[in-house]
């Protein structure tokens, strides 16, 4: 085997595992998943140019001479107008980046020294109309790679009286009571995930 195919070859290797780490990563941004993997690989933005990169780089190492000059041509095709479009946008002032909301984190540990942790989020303001502003309620159960994190709420504003967020604590080192204007829910981690107790 030549050098020319054997890095062919070795290219579409590590485009093949960044696709993996890439799926493995969103699959553990899922509640309950691995916290250190969705924190790494779930929002590691340079994957997917990685995972470009490396499979033109086999095809153009591994296909023949009618592959190689699609790809290139392809290539260049696609930065050209790229660039075209990138310069198009900031001449129309379309590369301002929106408002974004700020994110807002209230982060309580539980009593009794557990290894848990309590994380409300807010995106929004006071200011920011209700409809706009979401809030997010995260239990992280244990640390390192056994870490999980469990989405308890994900609501987005609301008016008083219909369903409003109002507050998440805890009822000692097992329990979270989530509230909203209309009802209570309490769950309970001793087992490790989640369990809704009724109410």
């Amino acid at each position: 085997m030549d050098v020319r195919r054997a890095t062919g070859w070795g290219c579409a290797g590590v485009a093949l595992l960044a696709e993996a780490a890439l799926a493995w990563g969103e699959h553990e941004t899922r509640s309950g998943g691995r916290t250190v993997l969705a924190d790494s690989l779930g929002q590691a933005d340079w994957l997917p140019a990685l995972i470009t990169a490396a499979a033109l780089a086999a095809a153009l190492l591994l296909g023949g001479r009618l592959v190689r000059k699609v790809v290139a041509i392809g290539t260049a095709l696609l930065v050209g107008l790229s660039a075209l479009g990138l310069a198009a946008a900031w001449g129309l002032g379309l590369g301002v980046d929106p408002p974004r909301y700020p994110e807002q984190k209230t982060v309580s540990a539980a009593p009794g020294g557990a290894d848990r942790v309590l994380t409300v989020i807010h995106h929004g303001t006071d200011t920011t109309e209700t409809e706009s502003q979401v809030w997010e309620v995260q239990v992280e159960n244990g640390s390192g790679w056994s870490g999980r994190r469990w989405t308890l709420l994900t609501a987005a504003g609301r008016f008083p009286g219909s369903g409003a967020f109002t507050e998440a604590h805890w009822n000692g080192p097992d329990r979270v009571t989530v509230s909203t204007d209309l009802d209570s829910r309490t769950y309970d981690f001793s087992g490790g995930t989640p369990v809704l107790l009724p109410s």
